[in-house]
């Protein structure tokens, strides 16, 4: 009796194996499938390069101190740096803060300690726009590192009271904005409508 119930957990567990390398090879299968379906959206410097940076943390203190988590950083086929961030929209629509984001990430890899990341980095990156379940790369012109710190010192003069919030470019930005509660200006954006001050 003891030798059938030893023969059967055996069986059991060589089926419970079998089936969990099937379910591995179907999986598998399907991420090569997404990848090659992915690589023919994007444009060719990258679908044609290597990806050095998937979802990662990094910092560094120039021009200011800034932190960036990556989505995607490639290595395009022309030798430079191209940083890649998705953003799910209702819209197909690249904003003013994607620009800055997208900028403060290609500042850490320019001047932070990143592995991998020894190459020079693009003067663009791009937007992965999925919107109403269509993807598109949009390309952006990425901001300097004296722009960045521009931003930077006037992001936290604005913190400190020392200067006016000048509004956003539309209402809905101040909706989202973790700063509403104590800005006036988003305050009377959202209460009015109206983007700017005349």
């Amino acid at each position: 009796m003891a030798t059938i119930l030893f023969l059967l957990c055996l069986a059991a567990a060589f089926f419970i194996y079998r089936a969990d390398v099937a379910r591995r090879a179907v999986r598998e299968g399907s991420l090569a499938r997404y990848e090659r379906l992915e690589r023919g959206r994007m444009p060719s410097v990258i679908a044609d390069g290597r990806l050095i940076l998937s979802e990662t943390y990094h910092r560094t203190d120039i021009p200011r101190r800034l932190g960036a988590r990556f989505d995607q950083v490639f290595l395009g086929t022309d030798g430079l740096l191209y940083v890649v961030d998705t953003k799910r929209r209702g819209r197909r629509a690249v904003y003013g803060y994607d620009q800055i984001e997208l900028s403060v990430q290609a500042a850490v890899l320019r001047h932070g300690r990143v592995p991998g990341a020894d190459a020079p980095v693009a003067p663009f990156g791009w937007i992965r726009l999925v919107c109403q379940g269509s993807v598109s790369y949009e390309r952006v012109r990425l901001l300097d590192d004296e722009a960045l710190a521009q931003l930077h010192a006037r992001y936290f003069a604005v913190l400190r009271g020392q200067v006016q919030p000048c509004g956003p470019s539309s209402p809905g930005v101040c909706r989202k904005c973790a700063f509403m509660s104590r800005c006036e200006t988003g305050k009377r954006i959202v209460a009015t409508g109206r983007r700017r001050a005349a």
